[in-house]
């Protein structure tokens, strides 16, 4: 892990992919821990709140706004960001996707991840964005980015020794899936785990 100074971590280089509008190519993203008590990070989450106005990343905001204020050791607050360099500075326009994480003592949990939603394409979309998008030219283009919330998970995973669970929205439960995680619960078909082989 590289410090940089006041913040903004670098924690690795994340592969996903970007696209020239017809086809996609291999794209280096860099994977940030974002700190509560820096006002530069927490600036960057309002404005990726107030732009993308998506129920997530506004939970993830104020989470991190209430951990400026009394700190909570074990919530970490991530990004997915197309920024190369200058992580003390973190351009909230080049943030790709956020995450809330706790870090608990039996297992890590995912409490919160939310993708901007100008690149979250198929399944993932909303049943009134599609319909949108069929009556323009909107699906005829590939977005500019993909594999963003993928990528997030990919850097989780490396960042913990233990198992990481989640509650999924239903339409998110085939992403999980796809990306290892299982159904943890007979009772709650909600409740999933990536168990750390």
């Amino acid at each position: 892990m590289n410090q940089v100074s006041f913040k903004g971590t670098f924690i690795n280089p994340v592969n996903i992919k970007k696209s020239d509008g017809s086809k996609y190519e291999k794209f280096t993203a860099s994977f940030v821990e974002l700190e509560p008590t820096n006002p530069k990070d927490i600036n960057a989450l309002e404005k990726v709140h107030k732009n993308w106005n998506q129920a997530y990343s506004s939970i993830i905001y104020n989470s991190a706004f209430c951990s400026s204020v009394v700190p909570n050791k074990s919530k970490h607050y991530y990004a997915l960001t197309s920024q190369k360099n200058n992580f003390e500075h973190i351009n909230p326009d080049e943030i790709l996707g956020v995450v809330e994480f706790n870090k608990k003592s039996n297992c890590n949990r995912i409490e919160f991840l939310q993708v901007n939603p100008k690149y979250i394409t198929g399944k993932s979309k909303s049943f009134i964005s599609k319909l949108f998008s069929l009556k323009s030219n909107e699906n005829k283009k590939l977005p500019p980015f993909a594999r963003i919330g993928s990528a997030i998970l990919d850097s989780l995973k490396q960042l913990t020794d233990k198992s990481i669970d989640l509650y999924s929205v239903g339409g998110a439960k085939g992403f999980y899936r796809k990306n290892g995680f299982v159904r943890n619960s007979i009772l709650n078909s909600h409740f999933y785990i990536w168990r750390k082989k």
